[in-house]
């Protein structure tokens, strides 16, 4: 186990050192796109030597001069930073493209809602225009129904009078035949007189009630073309079963790009900046810094405790024994004295 543990330590702490040292040379170089391969380059061997400067630093702290240790050391730090900023960088673009996708899905929502209101707004004056000459074709009929039922009337009126005049015609009529005849009347005679003067305005009658049947018929005719034509009037209203159509599929692919939305990982942050009542990019971002703050850093102490583990003991020696310039100068004192 005591094997065991330094080579998983310091496999953990490579891989990541690695990690971390992947996602800053990708930030850094979408940084700098214009020259993508040399930055990935030069930040690649950064991170290289600053891994080798830890070691370096931990393993030889008592011995190397003031001034390179404060140089490798500000060296560390600077490059943590470096490494760490690149790290948000990588991620704050990451997250940066998810919310592009997020955006594009809701301006297409956004927009499909407008258009559902544009198209209800068209279905509700297609319904009212259609209302509208449903009741226009009624009152139409309704006025031609009565125009019908004034013009019968008075053709019914003008039949009536005619039908008097036949009546009292025929009334004469049955006055003279059945007036009682002696043996010398003429009673025969004055009949067929009386049907000679009353051919002329039963023939007059007679034409003017068949005038006014042929007129009521008409009439009727007419009536029932203008009915027709409103029929077909009202049958030739605004559809509103495309726009309907049109509705539900706008619905349609509302579900898909909200289901779209769904299937990124900006949702489950959505709720998390509701429960602190804070904006999205607000929960990302202090999100980011939190794995920022822990990567890199994290990566260099598991190397610094690698070494630790394994040359902790080594250099507790070291620095229990004097150094050698300490020694000489201990004999030189002596042999003065």
């Amino acid at each position: 186990m005591n094997r065991l543990f330094p080579m998983l330590l310091f496999g953990v702490s490579i891989l990541i050192a690695g990690t971390a040292a992947f996602f800053s040379v990708k930030g850094i170089g979408l940084l700098f796109a214009g020259s993508f391969l040399p930055v990935v380059v030069m930040a690649s061997s950064l991170e290289i030597g600053k891994l080798f400067a830890v070691s370096f630093l931990y393993r030889k702290w008592y011995e190397m001069p003031g001034l390179l240790k404060l140089y490798l050391s500000v060296a560390v730090a600077l490059l943590i930073v470096i490494t760490s900023l690149g790290i948000f960088g990588f991620l704050s673009d990451a997250y940066q493209g998810t919310r592009d996708k997020v955006d594009f899905y809701n301006t297409k929502i956004q927009s499909l809602e407008t258009h559902n209101q544009v198209l209800n707004k068209q279905i509700t004056d297609s319904q009212q225009t259609n209302q509208t000459n449903q009741q226009t074709n009624q009152t139409n009929v309704d006025r031609y129904k009565q125009i019908y039922d004034d013009f019968v009337t008075q053709q019914s009126t003008s039949k009536q009078q005619l039908l008097t005049q036949l009546k009292s015609l025929d009334d004469k009529m049955k006055q003279l035949v059945e007036k009682p005849g002696g043996l010398f009347s003429n009673k025969n005679k004055q009949i067929e007189q009386l049907k000679a003067d009353q051919f002329k305005p039963r023939e007059d009658i007679n034409q003017r009630l068949g005038v006014i049947e042929q007129n009521i018929k008409a009439e009727y005719d007419r009536f029932l073309s203008k009915v027709d034509q409103s029929s077909t009037e009202q049958q030739a209203q605004v559809d509103t079963t495309p726009l309907v159509q049109q509705i539900e599929q706008n619905n349609q692919h509302i579900l898909e790009h909200k289901q779209s939305i769904s299937n990124t990982d900006i949702g489950s942050f959505k709720f998390i900046a509701q429960t602190f009542n804070i904006q999205v990019d607000t929960a990302v971002k202090w999100f980011i810094i939190m794995i920022v703050v822990v990567f890199d850093p994290l990566a260099m102490c598991l190397i610094i405790g690698y070494n630790v583990y394994v040359h902790g003991s080594a250099r507790n020696q070291h620095k229990s024994v004097i150094p050698t310039s300490m020694r000489s100068g201990v004999v030189i004192k002596a042999v003065k004295k």
